[in-house]
């Protein structure tokens, strides 16, 4: 199955589409998918990192109503942003934030490729090609946690993904995988079926709109 969905252009391209109309049908309601930019696809990456949706949106929307621009957020005190992310945890997060807002607000304007936006305090590879791909419209394929479990599973990848060689295979297949139309959407609706349906235990394949492909 795994050589099949890699190598046939045909189910390949039948697999990305089942994923994206679920996706288009099933997504969640998030205010920073309404209409995406740059600032606000990039606070609600960093507010998520290691933080549910359901514990992190109060955050957000209590993020981007105190600050509901970069140049906001870069002109207040550290002490401003470490009381709105308070309870969080995790608070370099806010530190780094808050660093890179001055970063682009000295530049005059965010950063426009996924390259760049790696040279931004607290963006990584994965934070930088959400963004990249989200925006921008940028090929990239994302990689965390989620991306992992769903492509180990559809892929019936048995070596551990947190090894050197399963992070590196698990970026060639993300990136083998990628419908590069709508890298955006795409990253979104794996990382969506990832949290909703290809869940850690108990993964509701019944439902699953790749099940077919998924060995």
């Amino acid at each position: 199955m795994e050589a099949k969905l890699l190598k046939n252009n045909t189910l390949l391209f039948s697999y990305q589409q089942s994923l994206l109309y679920w996706y288009n049908e099933h997504k969640r309601d998030l205010p920073w998918r309404q209409s995406p930019n740059f600032y606000h696809v990039w606070i609600s990456e960093i507010v998520l990192q290691q933080t549910q949706v359901k514990q992190g949106l109060n955050y957000y929307l209590r993020f981007i109503d105190a600050f509901p621009d970069v140049k906001s957020l870069a002109s207040a005190s550290e002490d401003e942003v470490l009381k709105l992310w308070e309870g969080l945890g995790y608070y370099s997060r806010a530190r780094n934030l808050h660093f890179a807002a001055k970063q682009i607000a000295e530049v005059g304007q965010f950063p426009q490729t996924y390259k760049d936006w790696l040279t931004i305090k607290g963006v990584g590879p994965y934070t930088a090609a959400a963004i990249s791909s989200i925006v921008a419209k940028e090929p990239r394929a994302v990689v965390d946690g989620n991306v992992q479990r769903v492509l180990s599973r559809l892929l019936n990848y048995s070596s551990p993904v947190n090894s050197t060689t399963g992070v590196k295979d698990m970026q060639t297949f993300a990136e083998q995988l990628l419908f590069k139309d709508k890298p955006g959407d795409y990253n979104q609706a794996l990382m969506e079926l990832g949290a909703k349906v290809c869940r850690p235990k108990n993964p509701n394949c019944s439902d699953c709109p790749v099940q077919e492909f998924c060995h």
